[in-house]
């Protein structure tokens, strides 16, 4: 199984190998035994497939995001795309979270932040403190290859993720006006038109599960729930997401938080409502929204509220960035699919 971990939405989209790094050791004899070094995949002669605002995106960047949104749906499952056909949405995802590493970029360097040479001397020295992790560079470049990464794209994404941490911090500072405060009514208001609660029951296709019994089993609890059972018993009973059992208090969502499909589904719900079976390659979620607490939102108003404000009005101003942004795609772009992918 790919190493690829979950997708950061709303923030710049890294998602670090190096956090899932297997943990199975190389002995000294296989290392000694190994005939000949790894070679990692050329893909440097590849065509950009686009550029934006007249810059050529890097083929090994657009590569990468497209794996992983299509990981998100395949789970490394090939098998999936005999049924199912997402090719469009996957490039709409990957052309959504490019469009905004462009538009972060420009954001940037107009209010002037960039990294300085000892940030970007940081990021190297987290790079090669991944790397050194591993057994050896045959086992470094194959965990690159396997995540459909280059050590420049990934050294490109750790850049990436430090800009938008000193380009948030510069626009709540004092220093930038500031540019997004922490009024808050302003928060208030933000939860009040953006955020929604919600809890869901998940069952995960584990290895060796049986699929059709899992879904067998979520439609019998969502007919269970349409006659009037109890959501929080049949929860703790049958789901398999530790982050929500053992508490009422479910997630708070943005739109984009959370996979499209399952915000599509929470966000079409009327408090108190069910969606119906939802399906996902690792998995089946019932989804229900709930009543937002308002003490709980009271509680946490300048700690975890106010991060998702903060994000929420960093991406309004990235979205107008991106609204004005010049798309000019090569032929090669159509190319690509969750089949040819390479």
């Amino acid at each position: 199984m790919k190493k690829i971990i979950s997708v950061i939405l709303l923030l710049s989209f890294v998602l670090c190998l190096f956090a899932c790094k297997e943990t199975d050791t190389v002995t000294e004899t296989e290392t000694e035994t190994e005939e000949e070094s790894y070679v990692p995949v050329d893909i440097s002669d590849i065509v950009s497939p686009l550029s934006i605002n007249g810059e050529e995106v890097p083929y090994s960047l657009y590569r990468y995001y497209f794996a992983a949104v299509r990981f998100r749906y395949d789970s490394d499952d090939q098998s999936f795309w005999e049924d199912n056909d997402y090719t469009d949405k996957i490039r709409d995802e990957v052309m959504r979270y490019i469009r905004r590493n462009y538009a972060l970029s420009e954001c940037a360097e107009q209010y002037g932040v960039e990294l300085t040479e000892s940030e970007k001397r940081q990021v190297e020295q987290k790079v090669m403190s991944d790397r050194l992790q591993y057994a050896d560079d045959n086992e470094y470049y194959r965990s690159l290859d396997g995540n459909y990464l280059t050590e420049d794209t990934y050294r490109f994404l750790e850049e990436l993720a430090s800009l938008e941490d000193k380009l948030l911090s510069y626009l709540i500072s004092d220093e930038s006006g500031p540019k997004i405060n922490d009024d808050p009514a302003l928060i208030k208001r933000y939860i009040d038109n953006y955020v929604i609660r919600c809890d869901h029951i998940l069952i995960l296709n584990d290895d060796g599960d049986d699929k059709n019994e899992n879904e067998t089993l979520m439609k019998e609890l969502h007919e269970k729930l349409k006659n009037g059972a109890d959501f929080e018993e049949l929860k703790e009973k049958y789901s398999e997401d530790g982050q929500t059992n053992g508490n009422d208090i479910g997630y708070y969502i943005a739109e984009g938080d959370i996979s499209q499909i399952l915000s599509d589904a929470a966000f079409a719900l009327e408090v108190g409502q069910i969606s119906d079976v939802i399906y996902a390659p690792y998995g089946y979620h019932i989804v229900k929204r709930l009543e937002k607490d308002e003490k709980y939102i009271e509680d946490n108003l300048s700690t975890t509220f106010l991060s998702f404000y903060q994000s929420h009005m960093l991406s309004e101003m990235l979205k107008k960035l991106i609204d004005k942004q010049k798309i000019v795609y090569d032929n090669s772009y159509y190319t690509y699919t969750p089949q040819t992918l390479k």
